[in-house]
């Protein structure tokens, strides 16, 4: 890690616990979920003359994750650093969803802490020290010139049974790296970086900076740019970019304005600073993540990541730190808010960021996650991207660990998973930018982004308790391969499908001209208001109810709602074992 990194960190690290030692073992955890790893040694790959079953390329948090994945079902693996696993930027964030797909790791796969990245309160103590809870999701929409209008913000407000997550990615990675080595994964000696890798299926050799080498059947390459995999998907360019481009500037800062001081969050509302915040505003938006205990305070870090339409804001510094300073200069109140901070990580850019692999699997190879595509930061694509991914590529490494079967065909399904995401989250981030264009318009997306977000929550939920019911069944887990629209894997109510498509199309006509930003969100507005499976107590078909709250008092007229009126597969949901619930079922 950068001595940067270091510097930055919002508190001390208790006496003992040092975020770099990544390699040191935390102990074999027991789990009393319905999980048991095989009892005899996963099938050798024919051909294997390697040391390792697995090498996983990139020691970050999705690697991590992996490894500790498949060295609990009983796999050699190793997990090798790339020297891009600490100066990629990374997604800081989760929603309700993110913490969903963790809890389903967790118990599908027998590693318990992996639950604790949705449930803040679970991390360890180091681990909470420097990062932070989620409280709520903002936006509020800035103009050029002007000051931000009092009721041009909105504010979703996090169920406290949820305990969202800022995560400071330095320790986050390190403890993942640490729970993955405690379950068994295999680390090269000092953790050189990976180099080169050479050789064919079945018998790869993954050359290390310090002159080493450590050998493996198969690569799973999550490596980030320039991943050593990339050359081998076939002659067409490995990477291609994404319908919504943008061009992404990246730090981390101290010093940086409370906005709650400068734009009232207004009644209902709760403090900025509480959670995370993007500020919006035509052809573009700047996420705000507060890490620490302490976050209005000027001495508190902050996490901030720019996503800029190249057509409406091109690059006019050299510098991304002059770049980013002739930015926040147009807008009053966010010149105010970074006018005294401090740069603790240095300014990143990066142009065209979007991009995604025109494959993902070659012979005794898969290539995923930062190898693969890179997203934007906003909305936790970065993060909950990662977790879905990883869920997917257990399920056929553990497969083709007992069944032997190590071909192309067998992870086609993991490649065809990983592309339906990338296009769902290209989808999305064009979808927003062009709701940029109006205020109306972006209060008109974010409800239905939180709608998907949370229906998406529940349903995962629904579907892993329903697996969990029938332990040893040979389809326990196959309603998690439906993949209906909308980036969704597993069974959901039509419904929430069909309207992020139409919100998709009507805003797709706006970017056309073919449509006003106005009229567009009003009939995203009756939509809302008209779905038969949406709870009117969430009051999102009405523009003015800018704050959701979700008090106990609500949580039970919901579940009334639904018991007499939800359809079926909505009504599954929100009753019990629903996250919406008072008594929690994890």
């Amino acid at each position: 890690m950068p001595q940067d990194a270091q510097a930055e960190r919002p508190t001390r690290q208790p006496a003992g616990q040092s975020w770099a030692e990544g390699a040191e073992a935390v102990g074999t955890a027991e789990s009393a979920l319905p999980f048991e790893p095989a009892d005899e040694p996963a099938p050798a790959v024919p051909r294997n003359a390697a040391r390792h079953t697995v090498a996983v390329l990139g020691a970050h948090l999705g690697g991590g994750m992996l490894a500790a994945i498949l060295a609990r079902a009983g796999i050699d693996v190793v997990l090798v650093d790339s020297a891009h696993d600490a100066g990629t930027p990374s997604g800081e964030t989760t929603v309700p969803y993110t913490a969903e797909i963790f809890e389903l790791l967790a118990r599908r796969y027998g590693v318990p802490e992996l639950s604790a990245l949705g449930h803040f309160g679970q991390l360890p103590d180091e681990v909470r020290s420097t990062s932070g809870i989620k409280s709520s999701i903002g936006f509020v929409y800035a103009r050029p010139g002007a000051r931000v209008r009092p009721h041009q913000v909105v504010q979703f407000n996090v169920p406290s049974e949820h305990g969202e997550s800022h995560l400071y990615r330095p320790d986050v990675d390190a403890w993942v790296h640490r729970l993955a080595t405690g379950y068994g994964a295999k680390v090269p000696q000092g953790r050189p970086v990976l180099t080169e890798v050479r050789g064919e299926a079945g018998d790869f050799t993954v050359a290390l900076a310090d002159g080493s080498t450590v050998g493996a059947a198969f690569v799973v390459d999550m490596s980030g740019p320039g991943a050593p995999m990339l050359g081998r998907l076939g002659p067409d360019p490995a990477l291609r970019p994404l319908r919504h481009s943008s061009r992404v500037l990246t730090a981390h800062l101290r010093g940086v304005r409370p906005l709650e001081r400068r734009v009232d969050p207004g009644k209902g509302g709760t403090p900025w600073t509480g959670g995370t915040t993007q500020v919006v505003f035509p052809g573009g938006w700047i996420q705000l993540v507060p890490f620490g205990d302490q976050r209005s305070g000027e001495a508190s870090l902050t996490s901030v990541a720019v996503s800029l339409d190249a057509k409406q804001w091109p690059q006019r510094s050299a510098s991304a730190e002059d770049d980013f300073q002739e930015l926040v200069r147009r807008f009053p109140d966010l010149e105010w808010q970074f006018g005294e901070a401090t740069v603790v990580r240095p300014w990143t850019s990066s142009d065209a960021w979007q991009y995604g692999a025109t494959a993902g699997a070659g012979e005794g190879f898969v290539v995923l996650e930062r190898s693969a595509v890179r997203c934007d930061f906003t909305l936790s694509r970065d993060v909950t991207l990662t977790a879905e991914l990883v869920h997917e590529a257990a399920a056929h490494l553990i497969s083709a660990a007992h069944s032997g079967d190590w071909s192309v065909e067998h992870f086609r399904g993991l490649e065809s998973f990983q592309a339906s995401l990338i296009e769902h989250g290209d989808r999305l981030l064009r979808t927003a930018l062009t709701a940029t264009s109006d205020f109306r318009l972006w209060n008109a997306f974010c409800r239905v982004w939180l709608l998907h977000s949370m229906f998406a929550a529940l349903s995962l939920k629904r579907a892993r308790n329903d697996a969990l019911a029938r332990p040893g069944h040979p389809d326990q887990w196959r309603e998690l391969e439906r993949r209906p629209g909308a980036g969704l894997w597993f069974p959901v109510y039509p419904g929430f499908v069909a309207l992020f498509d139409d919100m998709e199309r009507l805003t797709r006509q706006v970017a056309d001209g073919r449509l006003a930003p106005g009229v567009a969100a009003e009939r995203i507005f009756g939509q809302l208001r008209g779905a038969s499976f949406i709870p009117p107590l969430f009051a999102f078909g009405d523009p003015d109810d800018r704050y959701y709250n979700f008090t106990p008092l609500k949580r039970i007229k919901v579940l009334l709602w639904a018991k007499r009126r939800a359809p079926y597969m909505v009504q599954r949901v929100l009753t019990p074992g629903a996250t919406v619930l008072p008594d929690v079922e994890r």
